[in-house]
């Protein structure tokens, strides 16, 4: 019954073998990202990773993707207000079920390796029965691996590299770094088809944002891309001329 309604919905969004931004200059500099994908975006707090998701998951429902959204940093109704205070509204597709919101309370849980083995696989088994979807988010993956055997993270991604590549699925993963060992980041960035890494510099007497793209599968324009951002009300993303984040 779900499936079918859900087969009903696609048909009607038309949709696309890609995903973009729907923000024009983040579309101008980055191109689109071709789906299946497994996007990888990590940074420190504050640096703009769930916006960046965010902005994504707009642009995939707009090009037709039904999308599920894992949160460990908000609420549903946060996380719906937050998008619609940046100019990115989803609440229209989140009525009609073509977005679907699960949160996950993990902030004051007492961690250990036992815990958050049983979150990655609960996680992945949510992947793995909602295959109506085209597009899982999970914001953000740190709290749940900062106890977690190595091991355990490795089949976290390798299992959800094989869920992308036999079902035809894209993933966006946000991470803070500090939570990895220097190998791991290594290799979940070479498991990714789409790696973003942000960060925060101050320059002069304004903090700015910045965006590198070290690695984009399919990737029309060129990589190694570097772009800074600041986040409007307005707007949402903004991206500054590179002269002016260089001042």
């Amino acid at each position: 019954m779900h499936r079918r309604r859900w087969e009903k919905l696609s048909e009607e969004s038309g949709k696309s073998r890609f995903v973009k931004a729907m923000n024009p200059e983040l579309d101008r500099k980055i191109g689109e990202l071709r789906i299946p994908f497994l996007c990888l975006i990590e940074g420190p707090n504050d640096s703009g990773k769930s916006v960046l998701a965010q902005q994504y998951v707009y642009g995939a429902l707009r090009c037709g993707c039904r999308t599920l959204f894992i949160t460990t940093e908000s609420g549903v109704r946060g996380l719906l207000k937050s998008m619609e205070e940046i100019s990115l509204s989803v609440k229209e597709y989140y009525l009609k079920g073509v977005l679907q919101i699960y949160e996950l309370h993990v902030k004051d849980l007492e961690w250990d390796e036992l815990l958050s083995s049983r979150f990655l696989e609960l996680i992945l088994n949510t992947i793995k029965l909602r295959e109506y979807f085209d597009l899982y988010v999970i914001d953000s993956l740190t709290y749940l691996v900062t106890h977690a055997k190595e091991e355990d993270i490795l089949n976290f991604f390798t299992e959800a590299r094989n869920i992308i590549e036999e079902k035809d699925k894209s993933m966006i993963v946000t991470v803070h770094p500090y939570a990895f060992s220097e190998e791991m980041l290594v290799r979940m960035r070479s498991i990714s088809d789409v790696h973003f890494i942000l960060q925060v510099k101050e320059i002069g007497d304004r903090i700015v944002k910045i965006l590198q793209v070290p690695k984009l599968k399919g990737a029309v324009k060129q990589t190694s891309i570097t772009l800074s951002f600041d986040v409007d009300p307005a707007f949402g993303i903004k991206v500054l001329p590179f002269s002016r984040a260089k001042a």
